[in-house]
């Protein structure tokens, strides 16, 4: 009954497995008869803060098992896994920043299809749609852990914690959602479709299905654009334009169901290119990307610019593609904002041309974006890649920002200008779009 704990992983994506932790008096407690352990702070959620039990020592092992007897209430809770998910109303961010970093950590230590109770902070919002995927995913309801019941004693046989630099808003000096060398990704997606009773990676369809799907960031003209794509390619594919938040019934596995069988997904940055990981092996994913105006930027907020002269500065932006490169069964396109800064017909039909070629002759595409090859060979050339990277992923800035020379983004004395503007000519890089004050 004594309490005990192993790592996984490098430093920087640490994770810990406890067996024998107690909640007592609704605390986590680690119970030790050893005068020094001191097991390490592990992440809860992205890299924003630390967590470890609390610490009881006693003398003897035997000392232990008298105190625990003395509890009358018991329950025990064989395999569970702790961390927040701060942006749990938001599915992209709840997917893939606060419950994937969660599942890999599982994976770590060999725990793939297992039920777990997911312990986290505060989640008063039960009626929304990510408590039935952690619900259905985890095969049982979570517990808040500053909630715990104080009238009982919980044992946990086996406990697991630790997200580490996991999710898709950190950014690494590969521009990759870390997870591929434990296949976290592919099998966070079996997973899913399982326990909602679908089949993953389904055949190819002789008819391909296509759906372009609703985003908050296209403007009025380019949504038009999009309605005449469906028309034009409606007797050749199976294909249409889906608002998810409409028919649905805000249910997940509603959602899963349409999307277990398309081989082309189109989308916005945001929300609706998040459930691209969850495309069949083969299925091409069309990120449209947007063009990001900081001066008045609502949505992103962190990165609004006040009192800039040139209220007309905008670049374009594709925000998700750390978690593009992670998923190698998909190919992801990306329609070129520099270009053609709006969505227009006859590149977007050129694309999804490209796109059934792909499918068709199964190619395989680098899913790194020209602005993430840049930012890769950036970070490898500078010598100050994780310094850069941390300091990305601290301000919540995806790379776009840095590539486009934000001044948020390269306001730290380790930025080397001169090397970024180096790279970006070499890779003919369009430089109209820099920030200029």
């Amino acid at each position: 009954m004594i309490s005990s704990y192993i790592t996984a992983d490098d430093q920087e994506y640490l994770s810990i497995k406890y067996e024998n932790l107690y909640a007592i008096n609704g605390v986590i407690t680690y119970l030790t008869t050893e005068s020094n352990v001191n097991p390490p702070h592990v992440t809860k959620f992205m890299l924003m803060y630390g967590w470890r039990p609390e610490i009881k020592r006693f003398d003897a092992e035997e000392q232990i098992q008298e105190y625990l007897n003395t509890f009358k209430n018991k329950q025990t809770i064989e395999l569970s896994v702790l961390g927040d998910n701060l942006w749990y109303g938001n599915m992209g961010h709840a997917l893939w920043d606060g419950f994937y970093p969660l599942y890999l950590s599982l994976l770590k230590f060999g725990y793939k299809n297992e039920s777990f109770t997911y312990l986290t902070s505060d989640w008063h919002n039960k009626q929304i749609m990510m408590y039935d995927v952690i619900t259905t995913f985890s095969g049982n309801n979570l517990m808040e852990y500053q909630q715990l019941n104080k009238s009982i004693l919980i044992h946990f046989k086996t406990l697991v914690a630790g997200t580490g630099a996991a999710g898709t808003s950190i950014i690494n000096q590969d521009c990759e959602m870390y997870g591929k060398k434990y296949n976290a990704p592919q099998l966070y997606k079996e997973r899913m479709y399982n326990f909602y009773g679908l089949q993953f990676d389904k055949p190819i369809n002789d008819k391909l299905k296509v759906i372009i799907v609703h985003n908050k960031r296209y403007s009025d003209d380019e949504t038009k654009v999009l309605y005449q794509i469906v028309e034009y390619y409606k007797n050749l594919y199976d294909i249409k334009f889906i608002n998810w938040a409409q028919g649905y019934n805000q249910i997940f596995g509603n959602q899963l169901k349409e999307l277990e069988d398309v081989d082309i997904h189109i989308s916005g940055p945001g929300n609706g290119i998040c459930y691209m990981p969850f495309l069949k092996k083969g299925a091409v994913n069309i990120n449209l990307g947007y063009m990001e105006r900081p001066q008045t930027n609502t949505i992103r907020p962190n990165i609004k610019i006040e009192n800039y002269h040139n209220k007309e500065w905008c670049f374009p932006s594709y925000l998700e593609e750390t978690m593009h490169s992670a998923i190698d069964y998909v190919n992801t396109l990306y329609y070129n904002r520099y270009k053609y800064n709006n969505i227009e017909f006859e590149p977007l039909k050129n694309l999804i041309e490209s796109a059934v070629n792909i499918i068709i002759n199964k190619i395989t595409t680098d899913n790194h974006f020209i602005d993430a090859k840049i930012y890769t060979e950036y970070c490898k050339r500078s010598g100050k890649g994780k310094e850069t990277s941390n300091y990305m992923s601290g301000k919540a800035f995806c790379i776009d920002l840095l590539i486009n020379e934000h001044p948020f983004a390269t306001v730290p004395d380790f930025i080397d200008i001169d090397l970024l503007r180096q790279i970006k000519d070499e890779f003919n890089f369009d430089r109209r779009y820099e920030y200029k004050a």
